[in-house]
């Protein structure tokens, strides 16, 4: 996670453009890691929701500020606990990016449920930062994010290998060398696969323990899911991991990706579901998700957002009070950059707002695309599609 200390001291976030108020509540899963074990792992979770009304009329506060420093003064406009709207609505899973918090990309939360989607915010103890029910926060397990960056420092040389490749050749390759290449890449990161192997576990748990909800009708969210209109989104390894689940559950019937690079398993194996990929132009990564672009058998959409960076799709767009510099090491050499590109906060934020809503209102309210079926519509954009028919 990056150590972001230019905060906005007082700000409201974007109105979302929904017809329809935004409430919001927290809920907390737990499972056994192992059959007959007391070993529970929690799954800490943030669901908005389409309202009735404000309720009490009490605004959620942003991320506390054990979570994000100096955030204390950003105000959503999502209202705690409010009544849900009558009738079924769509239910969405979205997975934040890693080390990073469930409120992270409420921007798109809120806009989504203004829209009348159910979204569930799911947390993964030890990978992120959560306040949990009790009041306690869940702090990042030093270990567990040791074990992650560690194997990826050791892949390096085979990341920038691969990233040189996809600039120089791979926009002109055939599937099977891009497959070739990906294969090289993922078989050096066991550790990665491993660390998403359990965000799909926690996922597909805390989404059959929400059904379970719904089914029984003992909570006053569950009775309001539509179980036939499910689908994923998530930043990053959230990213990443909402495209996974597209391959595990039958229940998902579509999966976006906010510039996520695709850790997974399973990697090789083509989608058959719709999929929106989201990504920053970069001169030294290139398309990164050309492949399972590429890999992909149903409809698909490849968005690149120019003059962005991949902080801009979080909430980080929005609430910093200006950019910040930090330092990575390239080739063996100190590069300094914005975490932030120069794209307009408001700009980036009708992008993603716009195309994650286009996305699901096609596959699960079986509308039209008008702003993904043409490229022309949305500036520093670039839109490859590809329909099956």
């Amino acid at each position: 996670m990056l150590n972001i200390t230019k905060i906005k001291e007082r700000h409201k976030l974007k109105k979302p453009t929904g017809s329809r108020l935004v409430g919001c509540t927290s809920l907390m899963f737990e499972y056994s890691q192992e059959e007959d074990s007391g070993n529970k792992r929690i799954i800490p979770c943030l669901c908005f929701y389409p309202a009735k009304h404000a309720g009490e009329g009490e605004l959620k506060k942003y991320a506390s500020e054990q979570i994000l420093p100096r955030s204390g003064g950003i105000e959503t406009n999502s209202y705690l606990n409010a009544p849900i709207c009558e009738g079924k609505h769509p239910l969405l899973l979205f997975n934040h990016g890693y080390c990073m918090f469930l409120e992270s990309n409420t921007v798109q939360c809120e806009e989504l449920a203004s829209h009348g989607y159910i979204v569930l915010s799911i947390g993964h103890q030890g990978e992120g930062l959560y306040i949990l029910p009790d009041g306690e926060v869940s702090t990042i397990d030093e270990e567990m994010q040791k074990d992650f960056l560690a194997h990826h420092s050791k892949s390096t040389e085979i990341f920038q290998k691969y990233s040189s490749w996809l600039i120089n050749e791979g926009d002109h390759a055939s599937l099977e060398e891009h497959t070739s290449r990906y294969k090289e890449t993922m078989d050096s990161q066991p550790t990665l696969l491993a660390h998403m192997d359990v965000w799909l576990r926690d996922s597909l748990i805390a989404l059959e323990m929400f059904l379970d909800n719904a089914e029984n009708q003992t909570e006053w969210l569950g009775k309001h899911i539509d179980k036939d209109r499910i689908g994923s989104f998530g930043m990053s390894f959230g990213g990443s991991a909402a495209l996974g689940l597209t391959h595990l559950c039958d229940r998902i019937k579509a999966s976006a990706n906010l510039d996520g690079f695709y850790y997974n398993s399973t990697w090789s194996k083509p989608f058959q579901k719709p999929i929106l990929l989201m990504q920053h132009e970069s001169e030294t990564l290139g398309s990164h998700l050309l492949f399972p672009f590429l890999n992909s058998e149903s409809d698909s959409y490849l968005v690149t957002v120019k003059q962005c960076t991949h902080a801009n799709f979080t909430d980080y767009t929005e609430v910093m009070s200006e950019n910040e510099m930090t330092k990575v090491v390239i080739d063996d050499k100190e590069v300094e950059f914005g975490v932030l590109g120069d794209i307009h906060p408001d700009k980036m934020i009708t992008i993603m707002n716009t195309l994650l809503l286009d996305f699901f209102n096609t596959y699960l309210k079986n509308s039209s695309a008008p702003f993904l079926d043409k490229d022309d519509q949305l500036d520093d954009v670039f839109i490859q599609c590809k329909k099956t028919i």
